[in-house]
């Protein structure tokens, strides 16, 4: 029987490098090569596979959802065959798997990262960004996961992180000032979503507005694509400041309306094994400090 050659484990590498660090260069440069090789190896699977893995954006990239799905497994299965050889070696290592929903992986927990690794320059992180719960003890050591605040809470060790709330925001020439505090304004716009339509659905019943029925509506299927879209003057999106802290700051995106809503909530899952809760607790105090400042840093933001 005809087997399909398996792709280079090379190409798989570089893949995960740059789907783990959504950057050609970065990647290149962990792993000693050119950036040149880095997309050629990337576009040798994407040419075996026959579908694209990342989406070419100015100045970045994102993971396509075969990107993503490729990404996970292959970083969990570089997990694995790391832990076989430290076991065959007899090396012990300070080692912490970490699984991060995407969304709060990119914008809020990755750019801090740098702050753990300088404080514990010994300890080895593998990071996994996936929408997917991961095998805890397993296949990760600590899981950070979204949940709306209808969905059932998670098993195990298991706590809330924090609460993620939100409202509406507009790229700052798209409105006038004297708009800018009326929730009722958000109908002039396009409505732009990355769910199935229900976040703002329930924005409109807290807000007490009708009109959502009316409304413009453009879909993503993915929350950076909606940022990409308010910030080039497409519509009104509904997003959380923790997400935005730079873009609000600089007056890029502003506040509209005066309602704001829960989203949902941030939980953190624990693996139970023994053997990693030292490594587990450093990072755990190391998050919660890290929550704590970003709070008391947090203003209120809008002229409301």
């Amino acid at each position: 029987m005809y087997l399909r050659r398996a792709p280079s484990l090379l190409a798989l590498r570089a893949f995960e490098a740059a789907a783990r660090r959504l950057s050609f260069t970065e990647a290149a440069r962990e792993l000693h090569v050119s950036q040149a090789a880095i997309s050629r190896h990337v576009r040798t699977l994407e040419a075996d596979f026959g579908r694209p893995l990342f989406r070419r954006l100015y100045r970045q990239v994102e993971l396509t959802t075969p990107g993503k799905r490729l990404a996970s497994e292959l970083a969990a299965g570089f997990s694995r065959i790391h832990d076989a050889v430290q076991a065959v070696r007899g090396t012990p290592t300070q080692r912490l798997r970490i699984s991060v929903e995407p969304a709060f992986a990119a914008r809020w927990l990755v750019p801090r990262l740098g702050k753990f690794s300088n404080a514990y320059p010994d300890m080895e992180i593998v990071f996994d960004s996936s929408d997917e719960l991961r095998i805890l003890g397993r296949d990760t050591d600590i899981a950070i996961r979204f949940l709306s605040r209808t969905s059932r809470r998670p098993r195990g060790r298991v706590r809330k992180l924090l609460p993620l709330e939100g409202f509406p925001i507009i790229a700052r020439g798209e409105i006038s000032r004297a708009r800018q505090s009326s929730d009722g304004a958000v109908l002039g716009y396009r409505l732009l979503h990355d769910d199935d339509g229900a976040l703002w659905r329930s924005w409109f019943a807290a807000a007490r507005l009708s009109g959502y029925e009316h409304a413009k509506h453009l879909y993503f299927n993915d929350s950076s694509l909606v940022l990409t879209a308010v910030l080039r003057g497409q519509g009104v999106a509904l997003s959380a400041p923790i997400y935005l802290r730079s873009q609000l700051k600089s007056q890029r995106l502003v506040r509209l309306g005066r309602t704001s809503i829960t989203f949902g909530d941030y939980w953190m899952i624990e693996s139970a094994d023994r053997a990693g809760a030292k490594t587990r607790a450093a990072f755990v105090e190391w998050l919660d400090s890290e929550l704590q400042r970003a709070s008391r840093a947090l203003p209120f933001w809008g002229p409301h």
